[in-house]
């Protein structure tokens, strides 16, 4: 491993218990490369901000924002201040839910050490109970899924994942520039890694554990199940960026494919008895699935 540095970036809002917690586990890990720990506050009101600045650490970088610019543009802000204020050679991320295991950073290093043309790699991701967080497993490059959760390589070429615990060399994120913080939430990570993907390989590192403290294991984007009103909101966003996601795949088959996502769910939740707001969600998956055929932001290069 050498002396290579690294940047943990932590994105939080209004989950103070968790972040404090987080923190800790980043802070703590068995590894001395870890130089800086950027935590970027999305103007959180639980005395999130006076905590931050009560801290001493000397690997603190805490950047308060005037508002809440959701997790895509606390991600990209993040990476933006990674590259702009440190000389770190990794940016690794992660939600203020994110509690890596004490060699978690170790083994992800292990990875670039063994693999000197990846440019990325992602932690194994499990919930509370131990097992799989569902919302976190990441697209395998080639073969079937099952090599993810019944295979034992140490390394697995990978495609896509969230940003729960996902690395990333400073070459790469000068190459295929910041995450788009117009997503402002879900699927930012997706189009990134998917993006980082095609310029270097990534791999998911199996002996890096890291633990998703979400309150429920979710699958990942179920409306049709969602019971919490007040997340109703974000599935604007997730069918919108969805499609963006997929067109930039460039191709017509994995669009159709998308679209066929939607549709699906759009005639669950017209049909299967039980669901809750069904009107509410109706109206979510058809404007954002509109939405999603003009949204095309521009990609901020460093």
């Amino acid at each position: 491993m050498g002396t290579l540095s690294v940047s943990a970036v932590l994105v939080t809002y209004n989950r103070l218990e968790l972040l404090s917690k987080s923190i800790q586990k980043v802070l703590s890990q068995d590894v001395d490369r870890l130089k800086h720990l950027i935590i970027i506050d999305g103007a959180s009101t639980d005395g999130t901000r006076e905590y931050l600045d009560n801290l001493s650490d000397s690997r603190l970088i805490i950047v308060h924002l005037s508002e809440n610019i959701g997790g895509a543009g606390g991600f990209n802000l993040g990476i933006r201040t990674f590259f702009e204020q440190t000389n770190d050679d990794f940016v690794w991320l992660m939600d203020d839910d994110s509690m890596p295991t004490a060699n978690a950073l170790t083994n992800l290093l292990d990875m670039f050490d063994n693999n000197k043309l990846a440019g990325w790699g992602a932690s194994k991701v499990v919930w509370t109970d131990g097992n799989w967080a569902k919302m976190n497993i990441p697209g395998l490059l080639n073969g079937n899924k099952r090599r993810i959760y019944q295979g034992d390589e140490k390394w697995l070429p990978i495609k896509h994942a969230t940003f729960v615990s996902t690395i990333f060399k400073r070459d790469l994120i000068k190459k295929i520039g910041l995450p788009q913080k117009e997503y402002f939430i879900w699927g930012d990570d997706i189009e990134y890694t998917e993006r980082a993907a095609r310029a270097m390989s990534g791999y998911l590192v199996r002996q890096s554990i890291v633990i998703h403290a979400s309150q429920f294991n979710s699958e990942p984007g179920d409306i049709v199940g969602e019971v919490v009103v007040s997340r109703l909101p974000r599935y604007l966003f997730e069918y919108r960026n969805r499609l963006l996601t997929s067109r930039r795949r460039h191709s017509n088959l994995k669009l159709i494919k998308t679209l066929g996502h939607s549709v699906l769910d759009l005639l669950k939740t017209l049909f299967l008895p039980g669901v809750q707001y069904r009107g509410q969600k109706i109206k979510l998956i058809v404007k954002g699935t509109i939405n999603g055929f003009k949204f095309d932001p521009d990609i901020e290069k460093l």
